[in-house]
């Protein structure tokens, strides 16, 4: 779910379990028991309410300021005045990136250092070659999302947006 949801709602339930423990102590009859566990039901209802709400709201700001990005980037794209620059700087970039990438997967594959020294078992090298294989495997990674856009993204829009208007009908 969210950030916020993982945070509180183990709290959440550990607080509704200790307030019902001395309620337990403090009311004797069945009537204010069953008055105070609705009590604590309809607390803990608009708990939950208040933190899908808070979820909600997070991923409107990350969709919004996605959308902000590529707005932006069309502006650019469309503007008269821009620069060949500032028009290519992207693909440059992500080509820049993705070529890298598998330039270093190559290497790493069939060049005779790579075996002899870079990934050797007792290279030093080894672990600063399979960092930066990582790090530039994410950033390839993001990119191809960027550009061609990322199947589990989409679903978890459409999931998100079907969520909202579900919540508002």
């Amino acid at each position: 779910m969210s950030f916020f949801t993982d945070i509180f709602s183990g709290g959440a339930s550990s607080l509704v379990t200790a307030v019902g423990d001395a309620i337990d102590k403090n009311v004797t009859s069945d009537e204010e028991r069953k008055e105070l566990d609705n009590e604590i039901g309809k607390a803990t209802m608009q708990y939950e309410l208040q933190m899908a709400a808070l979820g909600l709201q997070e991923t409107q700001a990350y969709l919004g300021d996605t959308a902000s990005a590529r707005d932006n980037q069309s502006r650019v794209q469309e503007s008269e005045h821009a620069s060949w620059l500032a028009k290519n700087v992207h693909p440059i970039l992500a080509f820049a990136i993705i070529g890298l990438t598998f330039f270093m997967y190559w290497y790493i594959a069939f060049s005779k250092e790579s075996s002899t020294m870079l990934m050797a078992p007792n290279s030093p090298m080894k672990d600063i070659v399979i960092y930066i294989l990582g790090a530039l495997t994410t950033v390839a990674t993001q990119v191809v999302s960027y550009f061609f856009g990322s199947s589990s993204g989409s679903a978890d829009k459409s999931k998100a947006l079907n969520s909202a208007l579900a919540k508002k009908s």
